[in-house]
């Protein structure tokens, strides 16, 4: 399923997409703001939909676009869909549900960062110390450091912008998608952040604004992908990341922000950005 295009009145919304079922085609008309949402189901479709929306816009009030809606059909009694149906619906998060178990077990479980022997073999070099351990086989430090949160404000806020912006691209992409992408997120925010201030560091915020420096470049490059990020939410993000550069907020993982924020537009804008080589 894919966003063709918005419309600002619910009456043209509404006597568009009765035009689309009446050509056959399954769509979704949903309320965002002040404007409505197009979505079609079937992709193969979306060039075709383009154009008729294009077509719609320019004169919403043409005949053909007047379609006799048939009354509703007698109720029948439900159907007890298959426990299937169920499983399928709840496995499409099933990464972002175990990064995010992963992050409270192991916050959790190294006291807030407070056992000190615990919580430096999650980190990308322990304290005081260089890549020797990675170079020596302990390769799990690249990835690790984003289960780590130092405060329960930490963990909550990291895991709840997580969750909004993890689940999108799973419901979306996939599974695997999602997380080949936090592991490629994980490792470039991780050594970015090395490389800025050592490696005593932890949170799942580098890959969180990597996540959002994806979506928000496949919004603007792919919107047919159906991605959608809020510029409010962009100058938020934006915002904070710099306001961290300051120091008024206490230590922040500068290096992690900045490292996954640009990892996550690279991937991103990338299929757009290549075309044009």
């Amino acid at each position: 399923m894919r966003k063709i295009g918005t419309l600002s009145i619910s009456r043209q919304a509404e006597r568009f997409g009765q035009y689309l079922t009446s050509q056959g085609i399954q769509n979704r008309v949903d309320k965002a703001g002040n404007d409505w949402e197009i979505w079609v189901f079937d992709e193969e479709q979306l060039s075709r939909c383009r154009e008729e929306l294009a077509a719609f816009q320019k004169d919403p009030a043409a005949a053909r676009y007047t379609v006799k809606v048939p009354p509703p059909a007698p109720a029948k009694a439900p159907v007890r869909q298959p426990s299937r149906r169920i499983a399928h619906g709840s496995g499409r998060m099933q990464i972002t549900v175990i990064v995010t178990a992963l992050c409270m077990a192991i916050t959790l479980g190294t006291n807030y960062g407070k056992q000190p022997a615990l919580t430096g073999d999650f980190m990308f070099a322990p304290p005081g110390g260089d890549l020797t351990s990675i170079m020596h086989g302990e390769a799990w430090r690249l990835i690790t450091p984003i289960f780590l949160h130092f405060s329960l404000i930490h963990l909550g806020f990291n895991i709840y912008m997580f969750w909004i912006m993890g689940g999108v691209i799973e419901r979306v992409r996939g599974s695997g998608s999602l997380l080949m992408l936090i592991l490629f997120l994980a490792l470039a925010s991780n050594s970015v952040q090395y490389a800025w201030n050592g490696g005593a560091f932890g949170g799942l915020s580098g890959v969180v604004y990597g996540l959002f420096g994806f979506l928000w470049m496949r919004s603007v490059y792919l919107p047919e992908e159906g991605f959608y990020m809020p510029q409010s939410l962009v100058v938020q993000m934006i915002a904070w990341a710099i306001l961290g550069l300051t120091g008024a907020i206490g230590g922040i993982a500068n290096g992690a922000h900045f490292g996954g924020l640009l990892a996550g537009m690279a991937v991103g804008a990338a299929p757009r950005l290549w075309r044009k080589f």
